[in-house]
């Protein structure tokens, strides 16, 4: 046998015993050259297992650097990774079926109209696989990252010798029982850390640098040992925590109460009513988006007290007509004052803020597409459609319509 079939093996072997879960190695046309089989596929499913080892051929070669994670119409899930090994053509490695969650039988044997006999075969082959949460995807994922450097490596044998009670080894370990665990406090340290770079990347307001922390926190908040074989839940924990951050990121820069409870009350209940790990994930880059839009529209930190009670005050009746003495008697100062300080601390005028949030406001419901330009811009508080949309494009630079194609 040559070097090269031994390294090929060396690394799909270490990847399905460490795993326990099918491992194959396809060539670049998606041609099968290794295969460990630890579940077997029933019969009717091998053609879908055929096209999806076609489509994660395709998909991996596509994005060489990264890897590919993949969960099709039954279920189950795959985690694949172009490599090479010298200077030959790229291999894909494959690893799955495994599942993110527990099936749903019912709902996949109505959706492919499965016979009796099928449905206890397809029951069965869940049963078997493997279930695995976020954190452990993501390991194994950072393992994939290495593949090319595993190599068959030798491994010296030591035999065991006698200890007496007494032995200066015995002592050593009871010591370093005895002392603090300082790889978990490594850890603890850790995520206080990372914890506050989120909490300074959501009081910017940078969307993209809180993507950018987040990648860091993947394996940092891992509840699947707290519960076993509940994928979901461990999640939706990690969601709970990410919820709190966020809050308390924006809390810092002076976010009203009011906006902090709506939107984390909103999250925390959408948090609960999420079944899925693939939509719990999309909730996760929600949350970001939100909470930093929310930090750049009403962070009102640097402020003097004043400013910041005007500010918090028309931004909560954004879409009601306001004068400067109802400002006043809210906010306990003559409106003269409030007029002077306002303009010399942001640079705009109260009517100036106003129609701002209400141009941000209506920003949602345009992408949204299912109200008319004079339902929007009533909903705002404009009165006319056309004073809207001239406000809107000078603001904006387009009009709301040229907004809602972009």
């Amino acid at each position: 046998m040559t070097i090269q079939p031994l390294h090929l093996s060396a690394i799909s072997l270490t990847i399905f015993h460490i795993t326990d879960i099918n491992t194959t190695v396809l060539s670049s046309i998606g041609a099968v050259q290794i295969s460990h089989e630890h579940d077997r596929m029933p019969d009717f499913l091998k053609e879908w297992l055929q096209d999806d080892m076609q489509f994660l051929c395709a998909e991996t070669q596509i994005s060489p650097g990264q890897c590919c994670k993949f969960t099709n119409a039954w279920g189950v899930t795959y985690l694949a990774r172009e490599f090479r090994v010298k200077e030959e053509q790229p291999k894909i490695l494959v690893t799955g079926p495994f599942l993110l969650q527990v099936p749903d039988v019912n709902r996949i044997s109505l959706n492919f109209k499965l016979d009796q006999q099928k449905r206890i075969e397809l029951e069965g082959f869940y049963r078997g696989l493997k279930l695995i949460s976020t954190a452990r995807v993501q390991s194994l994922a950072n393992i994939f990252e290495q593949i090319e450097g595993i190599s068959q490596t030798d491994i010296r044998e030591l035999e065991v010798r006698p200890q007496t009670a007494e032995s200066p080894r015995q002592k050593k370990i009871e010591l370093m029982l005895q002392q603090r665990d300082e790889a978990y406090i490594d850890l603890v340290e850790l995520r206080y850390e990372i914890e506050q770079e989120m909490t300074l990347a959501v009081q910017h307001g940078d969307q993209e640098l809180v993507q950018q922390v987040q990648g860091k926190m993947k394996n940092l908040y891992d509840f699947s040992e707290r519960f076993p074989n509940q994928p979901v839940r461990a999640l939706r924990n990690a969601l709970i925590i990410l919820n709190t951050l966020l809050r308390v990121a924006a809390r810092n820069v002076n976010v009203q109460p009011f906006f902090l409870h709506q939107i984390s009350e909103k999250f925390a209940k959408r948090i609960e009513r999420t079944e899925t790990i693939d939509s719990l994930n999309k909730l996760m880059a929600t949350m970001h988006d939100e909470y930093c839009k929310l930090v750049r529209l009403h962070a009102v930190k640097g402020y003097s007290p004043l400013v910041q009670k005007v500010i918090q005050f028309v931004s909560l009746h954004y879409n009601k007509p306001l004068s400067l003495e109802e400002i006043s008697l809210a906010c306990h100062a003559h409106p003269s004052h409030i007029s002077r300080q306002f303009k010399k601390e942001t640079g705009i005028t109260v009517t100036d803020y106003q129609q701002r949030r209400r141009i941000e406001e209506s920003k949602p419901y345009l992408k949204r597409g299912d109200a008319s330009i004079k339902e929007i811009a009533e909903s705002i508080g404009f009165d006319d459609a056309g004073y809207f949309t001239r406000i809107f494009k000078k603001l904006e630079g387009m009009t709301p319509t040229d907004y809602q194609k972009v």
